[in-house]
């Protein structure tokens, strides 16, 4: 949102995020929640017109907190912060021709800025409308927003790797034999595909124009172990206190769940996963495999190797096939455990990774030892199976 003394924007009719208001330049100010009409300009009190999403009910109270004590990185100054969170609560209005709209009260010229957190980034947010042969809000002040950015504010720091997701796998098969896919990306409408970056994978350019996320990993189509003591999912038995018989009920149940094993006396599940809260902990575990080969690394020195090599396709590179048309939403790319771990070593070919200086088994002598290997997913595998395995509890590269 830009400066004016009262600034309003628009929200589209169903939305379900979480918005965040500051004063970039600390100074106070206060924010209000209407409805605007977005064929005549008109803005009115909520009243009956906002709905929950599911349900319909009339909305009439909502999670709007100010926060006039936020820490900031410039010391002795506080930030003024309002939160708007409709992430449980998704709201829709009861009219096409209305939107929720809000009104800041502000000094003259100060710039108040949103972010905006939402489990989708086709969600533009409080913005203007152009609307055929409706209201022209430019014309009769209303700001235009921004709508490059969709993360929060917990990545804006400098000792952060923050990581996007792409997809690794748009199809799955239950656990009781039935096909399930993704729905078509809701930015281009097509069928997602394998190395395409998630629709939900946030991004933006934060006010020292520092562009987020610092590189993506795969976070989409992920197969995990379930949590056996979810019993929206499962259902308890006190047989198996575990809760390992999946609960008809459930959609997650349904959809998600693909096999189990019976080992240590239960029933274990894996189920299919999506978020960054799965990309992140992917690329946790390459960056702790270079921090053996090279325990002093800092952050800084991490990012360079992330820079120089992760790996670029059409999917990171071609606005065309990046969901939300800007670049920033790649980072530096895919990340690529190997060729981050040839960098850190400096070499190009790699037998096993070395730990306090004494050499570990090579990649030949596994099959001179009566012990399994293992990749990366915890499956074993062939002892000739290249790239980054696990061989007696150690992880080595395979070439």
């Amino acid at each position: 949102m830009g400066s004016a003394t009262e600034v309003t924007a628009t929200a589209p009719a169903v939305y379900n995020c979480f918005y965040t208001f500051y004063a970039s330049d600390y100074q106070d100010f206060t924010i209000a929640l209407k409805v605007v009409d977005i064929t005549t300009g008109e803005v009115m009190d909520i009243g009956n017109h906002v709905l929950h999403q599911k349900s319909g009910a009339v909305m009439e109270n909502f999670d709007l907190i100010k926060d006039s004590d936020c820490e900031t990185a410039t010391p002795d100054k506080k930030a003024v912060v309002y939160y708007l969170n409709l992430m449980e609560t998704a709201v829709k209005l009861d009219a096409p021709k209305y939107r929720l709209a809000v009104v800041a009260t502000s000094q003259d010229g100060q710039n108040l800025k949103l972010i905006c957190n939402g489990d989708n980034n086709a969600e533009p947010c409080f913005d203007a409308p152009t609307v055929s042969g409706g209201y022209d809000f430019a014309a009769n002040g209303w700001t235009k927003g921004n709508g490059d950015i969709a993360f929060n504010t917990n990545i804006c720091n400098d000792a952060v790797i923050s990581v996007g997701s792409y997809i690794t796998r748009p199809g799955w098969k239950t656990w009781e034999g039935n096909d399930r896919s993704y729905p078509e990306s809701t930015f281009t409408g097509k069928v997602q595909q394998i190395g395409e970056i998630s629709d939900f994978s946030s991004w933006g350019t934060d006010d020292n124009g520092k562009p987020y996320p610092t590189i993506i990993a795969p976070g989409q189509g992920t197969i995990s172990a379930a949590n056996n003591y979810d019993y929206s999912t499962f259902i308890a038995d006190a047989n198996n206190p575990g809760g390992a018989v999946p609960n008809p009920e459930s959609n997650d149940a349904k959809n998600f769940l693909i096999e189990n094993i019976d080992k240590f006396n239960r029933r274990n599940w894996y189920t299919l996963e999506q978020g960054t809260s799965m990309s992140c902990p992917h690329a946790a575990g390459i960056i702790a495999l270079w921090l053996q080969a090279k325990p002093t690394l800092t952050v800084n020195e991490i990012k360079s190797v992330l820079k120089e090599t992760c790996v670029n396709d059409t999917w990171t590179t071609d606005v065309a096939n990046i969901p939300s048309g800007n670049k920033i939403q790649a980072g530096y790319g895919k990340i690529d455990a190997l060729a981050g771990l040839k960098k850190i070593l400096n070499t190009s070919a790699i037998d096993a990774v070395t730990i306090d200086g004494q050499r570990q088994a090579t990649p030949a002598t596994m099959y001179s030892v009566d012990a399994p290997v293992y990749n990366m997913m915890g499956q074993r595998v062939d002892k000739a199976q290249k790239g980054l395995v696990i061989y007696k509890g150690r992880k080595y590269v395979n070439k």
